[in-house]
């Protein structure tokens, strides 16, 4: 937990411990509190954001592509002053489970628990978010296909160890995740390519499409960092010659050669297809539980813990 007011910090503290939590992490300092959440594990993160004290919503959506800590899908809540939509946009993008208006009781607290546990949103990837499917707050209901991730928190009090945070489930998961930014930046390279061929002869629109070009290799780029080692490593060097291309169209004036229009068209076109068995698969719901169910039976992962179902008294650990 990180809160910068040491009265409610405390407060927080004692409430989560009072209901059963075995050990809760305070922080104040968020410092301290980014080198926690890289150095150790957790199954909950509260923490306070947004305000002039502190931006840790940064920090989440660091820990949501995997940057920071050991967990991408740890549980999440954050806590804001104000509800400006600027600021709520921000926070959101950032990947958090859910937000609590300051000042928060502990019957707030305790709500969003419950929630995490009962009623925990599925997660969603696009190409520049990765997170709970909360954005609908801001936007039109999404129609993206959902990812059932692990879950620690809720394996531990619902005794559901097939949602356990474990290195293979989490490996699993981000898989999954991989699977679908691979999709999501193919998708938006094309995109951007027929806007590239669009303004190629149009006079007065170099400005606008040296800024397409820059978006296009940015998106390339992280195509070939998630591609890297994932089973398609064959679309790289295509994706390499698109680089190429776009380093130099991106310092070139006036209008496009034909040549160089077909190859901003084709290229974008060939590495689509070089993933499309991909294209199908991530357009799939997946769903942690099914998997670990199915490999737990084959015996690929480590034998399920047993004993009798967990408790809010259990011995949980929060950041």
């Amino acid at each position: 937990m990180y809160d910068p007011e040491p009265s409610m910090r405390q407060s927080i503290r004692s409430a989560l411990l009072n209901i059963g939590f075995g050990e809760v992490i305070a922080s104040g300092d968020e410092a301290d509190f980014s080198r926690k959440l890289e150095q150790e594990k957790f199954d909950l993160v509260i923490a306070e954001t947004a305000s002039a004290q502190s931006d840790t919503h940064h920090i989440i959506r660091d820990i949501r592509h995997s940057r920071v800590g050991k967990d991408p899908f740890v549980n999440v809540v954050l806590s804001i002053w104000h509800t400006g939509p600027d600021v709520v946009r921000d926070v959101i993008n950032a990947g958090a489970d859910d937000l609590i208006l300051r000042p928060m009781s502990r019957t707030q607290i305790f709500t969003r628990l419950r929630h995490l546990i009962n009623a925990r949103k599925p997660f969603v990837v696009t190409a520049d978010y990765i997170g709970p499917d909360r954005r609908a707050a801001l936007r039109n209901p999404s129609s993206l296909p959902t990812l059932i991730v692990p879950n620690s928190l809720r394996a531990k009090v619902e005794n559901m160890p097939e949602l356990a945070a474990t290195p293979e489930t989490i490996k699993l998961a981000m898989r999954a995740v991989n699977e679908r930014k691979i999709a999501a930046y193919s998708e938006h390279v094309l995109r951007l390519a027929s806007a590239v061929v669009l303004l190629s002869g149009t006079a007065g629109s170099p400005g606008d499409r040296k800024e397409v070009l820059a978006v296009m290799r940015e998106r390339n780029l992280a195509l070939m960092a998630a591609v890297k080692g994932s089973g398609y490593e064959h679309i790289l060097s295509l994706c390499d010659a698109l680089d190429g291309l776009l380093t130099r169209l991106y310092v070139e004036k006036g209008a496009l050669t034909g040549k160089d229009q077909d190859l901003v068209s084709q290229l974008p076109y060939a590495i689509h297809r070089g993933c499309q068995e991909l294209h199908h698969s991530s357009g799939l719901v997946f769903d942690i539980r099914d998997l670990s169910n199915r490999l737990h039976k084959a015996g690929t992962l480590s034998p399920r813990p047993t004993g009798a179902r967990a408790a809010m008294k259990g011995k949980h650990s929060f950041a």
